[in-house]
């Protein structure tokens, strides 16, 4: 039969939950601390290292709002055309039907919503602009 040592260091309290005990190699001691909190999670390449998508959290990181990354495809597609929908007036009920498929997607779990509203914004705005074109009312 052979004889486990478990080394010294700090555990899990076996008799209060939330804590850490100190064993010293032989038995446990009086000394206890807090269990630390978990760690913040660590951004990187567009999406976090700990949190899961959807989660709802979002990087701080200016290049991430450049670079379409972590997001739904739809979203992405949305976003463009809602920023080409500006200038070509047509593609504007495109971008609204778009940015509005984009957010149901990100309800159930995906990234985007943000380019998804900015569809739904750019493609209106375009229409709106387009139609008042059209009428003569904007000249």
């Amino acid at each position: 039969m052979t004889a486990t040592h478990v080394q010294p260091g700090w555990y899990p309290c076996p008799a209060t939950a939330g804590q850490l005990r100190w064993y010293d190699g032989v038995q446990w001691t009086d000394q206890v601390t807090p269990v630390p909190p978990p760690a913040a999670p660590v951004w990187q390449h567009g999406a976090p290292a700990t949190a899961p998508r959807g989660s709802g959290e979002e990087p701080s990181d200016p290049l991430h709002w450049i670079v379409p990354t972590g997001r739904s495809g739809v979203s992405i597609v949305a976003g463009y055309v809602g920023l080409i929908a500006l200038l070509v007036w047509p593609l504007g009920p495109v971008a609204v039907w778009l940015g509005t498929w984009g957010l149901r997607k990100a309800r159930h779990g995906g990234h985007g919503s943000g380019r998804s509203v900015f569809a739904i914004i750019a493609g209106a705005l375009g229409t709106v602009l387009g139609v008042l074109a059209l009428t003569g009312a904007l000249f």
